[in-house]
């Protein structure tokens, strides 16, 4: 069936058609939103899925040294001391990435922005990939720490976020006050990115709600196509053929009157005709012999 013939089998069946649309349309609409409260025409509607938003402040975790230094500061070391070695700052960055998002810093992150609601949360994670995502050049351990917010309201995600780092910076600097730990031996976290709130992937409503209405429609169109082939059935049933006429079956014996059994009169031989065809001659007996025509002819005493 080519494109022309599926638009004549559709157009046939508008009504079919229109109605698998409505409800398409419905069952895309109740995918999408659920009633909360009330009847259907007072309640409100409320999304099913709701969209949400992350985001991201990025911290440096560096020593006093720049980053900008191939060399590491130089020091004194007395007789009989070893030099300190330098920690690794990438395997730090995972701890940190812990205590970001610890219970306790939780808490202090609810008492400037509130309680999280069931959809908001605060993680924290290393980074361990370039900052474009356009190209994906491999894994690495980086000493950035990413404190991300999630919320439905893309204000809400940035606020939490960046709050938790405010607060991050914060705790510990008040570590390192408690552990005497000398200025030129801290770890420096300096914020060097706050990004804004973005969708989620895999959080759109639309994707649901496509899906369940084309699905439905399509539904429709099948139906639409099975309903003729059946009504193009019953008109070849109606319309048919002289050699398609059915063979009138033979009346039984039993149907059939009983009678008189006609009898048949013999014929005399010099009656009867012998058809002559094209070029022959009509036959006729041949004459008897003498002999036999004295012995039948009758005798006179």
């Amino acid at each position: 069936m080519n494109l022309t013939n599926m638009f004549r089998v559709i157009g046939r069946h508008k009504a079919l058609l229109i109605f698998g649309i409505l409800i398409a349309l419905a069952a895309a609409m109740f995918t999408a939103f659920k009633l909360e409260t009330g009847t259907f025409l007072q309640g409100t509607l409320e999304p099913r899925t709701q969209i949400e938003y992350r985001a991201s402040t990025n911290i440096l975790v560096s020593d006093p040294v720049s980053v900008f230094s191939s060399r590491n500061a130089t020091q004194v070391v007395p007789d009989g001391a070893t030099a300190a070695s330098a920690r690794d700052l990438a395997s730090l960055t995972v701890v940190y990435a812990y205590l970001a998002s610890s219970d306790e810093l939780l808490a202090q992150v609810e008492e400037q922005v509130g309680p999280l609601g069931p959809d908001e949360s605060l993680t924290a994670q290393q980074r361990t990939t370039q900052p474009t995502a356009q190209t994906n050049t491999g894994t690495y351990r980086l000493p950035i720490l990413d404190i991300m917010g999630t919320s439905s309201d893309p204000a809400r995600a940035e606020e939490i976020s960046r709050t938790a780092a405010a607060l991050f910076q914060e705790y510990a600097a008040a570590q390192q006050d408690a552990a005497g730990v000398a200025p030129e031996s801290r770890v420096q976290l300096p914020i060097i990115d706050e990004r804004s709130a973005q969708p989620v992937d895999g959080t759109n409503p639309a994707l649901p709600v496509v899906a369940v209405g084309i699905g439905v429609l399509l539904g429709f169109l099948a139906l639409i196509f099975a309903v003729d082939n059946a009504q193009a059935g019953r008109r070849d049933a109606a319309t048919v053929s002289p050699a398609r006429e059915p063979i009138p079956s033979p009346m039984p014996a039993s149907a059939v009157r009983p009678g008189p059994t006609p009898v048949l009169q013999p014929t005399p031989v010099a009656q009867q005709s012998t058809p002559v065809g094209a070029g022959q001659v009509a036959y006729r007996p041949a004459p008897q012999p003498q002999a036999q025509q004295a012995q039948q002819a009758p005798q006179r005493w």
